[in-house]
C-alpha cells in the first residue's frame, strides 16, 4: 500500500492560524519543506481570496479553496466557481429584506463585497466594500451570501427562504453564510484530486468546525484541532493539539517520516 502523501488540505481560522490569526515560524517551515518534497498544500477556507492572500508571505500554497468551496485559486487565477445565481439572488434578497427590515445583508462577488453595512466592525481586513443595491447585482454567480438578523433565532429563521438549490450555516459572528448546495470544501477537493491524480487516500485534511468535518470524514486522514467542536472530533482519525500550539505542523513534523509516508 502507497501510503506516501500528495496533498494536505488545512482550514486557517481556528486550525492553521494561532490565537492572534498568524501562521508562526515553524509551521511555515514545515508547510515549506512538504511543498519543496512535491506535496500539493491546499488551503481551505471559508475566507475570501483577497483575505487569504494576507497569508502568502509565509506560505504560498499550490491551490486555495474560498468561500467553503464555492471557488477555487491556482496561482492566482480563478479555476472553478460553484455559485449563485442572479435572479435566485435578488428573490432572496428582496423577501428577506421585506421580512427582516434590519438585517445585514452582504454578498460576495469577483472577490469583492457588496454590503448595506461597513463589514470591517466584524472583519477588520475589510476596509473597502461596495454599497449593496439589490435592484443592481453583479451579472456573474455569487460566491456567497452573508445575513445577520438582530438575533441568531431570527437569522436561523432565514433559511425558510432559501432556494432549494441553495444550504446555509452559521459563521462568525452568528452570521448565516448561504451558499450553493454544491459549494463545499469536500466536492472542491474531488476537482483538485482529478486535476492532480491524487488517490484520496494519499491526502491529510485538517480543521476544526462544522464545514470542516465532510472533508475531515472523507480525505485519507482526518485531523481534527483539539479546539475544534466536538462535532468534527467525534469523525476524525486523529486529533492534533491547538491551534495556538502550532498544533497542526507539530502533527505533520511527528506523523509523517523522511519520505513523507504516514508512520502511524
Amino acid at each position: 500500500m502507497n501510503n506516501k502523501i500528495k496533498m494536505i488540505i488545512t482550514d486557517l481560522d481556528k486550525s492553521l492560524l494561532n490565537s492572534n490569526y498568524e501562521i508562526s515560524d515553524y509551521t511555515a517551515n514545515i508547510f515549506m519543506k512538504c511543498k519543496e518534497n512535491g506535496i500539493i498544500i491546499v488551503f481551505a477556507t471559508a475566507r475570501p481570496y483577497r483575505n487569504t492572500k494576507i497569508f502568502f508571505n509565509k506560505i504560498i500554497p499550490n491551490v486555495v479553496i474560498c468561500h467553503s468551496g464555492a471557488i477555487i485559486y491556482e496561482n492566482d487565477k480563478e479555476i472553478f466557481q460553484c455559485g449563485i445565481n442572479k435572479n435566485i439572488t435578488e428573490e432572496l434578497l428582496l423577501n428577506i429584506s421585506t421580512n427582516y427590515p434590519d438585517v445585514e445583508i452582504g454578498i460576495e462577488n469577483n472577490d469583492k463585497i457588496y454590503a448595506n453595512f461597513d463589514p470591517s466592525k466584524y472583519w477588520p481586513e475589510n476596509k473597502s466594500y461596495i454599497s449593496l443595491d439589490i435592484n443592481n447585482l453583479p451579472e456573474k454567480d455569487m460566491d456567497k451570501i452573508i445575513v445577520k438578523a438582530i438575533s441568531v433565532e431570527k437569522t436561523k429563521e432565514i433559511k425558510n427562504y432559501l432556494h432549494k438549490q441553495l444550504y446555509f450555516y452559521l459563521g462568525y459572528p452568528d452570521m448565516a453564510n448561504i451558499m450553493n448546495k454544491n459549494a463545499t470544501k469536500w466536492n472542491a477537493i474531488k476537482i483538485l484530486l482529478d486535476k492532480y491524480n491524487i488517490e484520496v487516500k494519499n491526502t491529510i485534511a485538517f480543521g476544526d468546525d462544522s464545514n470542516d468535518i465532510e472533508m475531515i470524514e472523507k480525505c485519507g486522514i482526518g485531523v481534527a484541532v483539539e479546539n475544534g467542536i466536538d462535532e468534527i472530533k467525534c469523525k476524525a482519525k486523529y486529533i492534533c493539539g491547538k491551534n495556538s500550539d502550532d498544533g497542526i505542523a507539530n502533527w505533520i513534523e511527528e506523523y509523517l517520516g523522511e519520505n513523507y509516508e504516514i508512520r502511524i
